[in-house]
């Protein structure tokens, strides 16, 4: 691990995630040694090395700007399909892979949230990712995004019920200023849904394309719709959660929660 921590390194590190945190450690010890956890290249194909890779590579491998979203589908669908056939070892091993999008889900949520109620949040994200695992749709895009965005809807509904947090801004929003200051927008969409602003189809729009920056284009694609259409669905959804935030009658905070249970 490099002794320069990021932000969001330092932010994890201050919320104390235990639960990622035993994760993490479990995935370190089965990419060590002579036998590591490791997946065939060849196999998986798609310009990855025709060989075993351990899955601490793999993952860096995903992460490279240089690997498209067809390589890391087909190595997240392998790896779906081993942790469904072959045992918890290979579940641990994709939270280890997601791991780094686990943590920053993790950071931007626990910010301002009491230290006391964090676990829960982790406790809960976490859990709704190793149900993803079992349940996602392997025949659609953006399987890793996928599974990130319901542990990240899992962490907001929990925090949402623990949190006290401050109401936000326009300037807070990814599609106004590209890093937020208060970092709850998941908890901004959550509450335009309990509040009819927008829909809960509306939210994961904006959600997927903004947050977890899917192109709009897979996005479509992946729905059998038109991206034109999607694009103008986006633009008016964005434009009424606009002008809730700048009423005020949309921020970060719990209030309201009996007036949409389902988000």
């Amino acid at each position: 691990m490099h002794s320069n921590l990021t932000a969001t390194e330092k932010q994890y590190d201050a919320a104390r995630c235990n639960a990622l945190d035993l994760a993490d450690q479990h995935f370190n010890l089965l990419v060590s040694g002579p036998s590591p956890l490791s997946l065939d290249g060849s196999l998986i194909g798609h310009g990855l090395p025709a060989r075993d890779i351990d899955l601490r590579e793999l993952r860096a491998i995903l992460l490279h700007p240089a690997t498209d979203l067809s390589a890391r589908d087909a190595a997240w669908r392998e790896l779906v399909h081993r942790s469904r056939s072959d045992g918890p070892a290979w579940t641990i091993g994709c939270v280890g892979v997601a791991m780094p999008g686990l943590k920053q889900v993790t950071a931007r949520l626990l910010r301002g949230l009491l230290a006391a109620h964090a676990e829960d949040v982790i406790s809960s994200l976490l859990t709704a990712f190793v149900a993803g695992l079992a349940s996602i749709d392997l025949e659609r895009h953006s399987i890793a995004p996928r599974l990130l965005w319901a542990a990240r809807r899992a962490g907001v509904k929990t925090c949402r019920q623990e949190a006290t947090c401050v109401p936000l801004t326009t300037e807070t929003l990814p599609m106004i200023a590209p890093r937020p200051v208060g970092g709850h927008e998941d908890l901004v969409l959550a509450d335009a849904v309990r509040q009819g602003v927008i829909t809960a189809e509306e939210a994961e729009l904006i959600g997927v394309t903004r947050l977890e920056k899917i192109p709009l284009s897979v996005f479509a694609r992946e729905r059998g719709e038109v991206p034109r259409r999607l694009y103008d669905r986006r633009e008016r959804a964005e434009k009424r959660l606009v002008a809730a935030i700048q009423d005020g009658k949309v921020t970060a905070n719990s209030a309201g929660l009996d007036r949409n249970p389902g988000w």
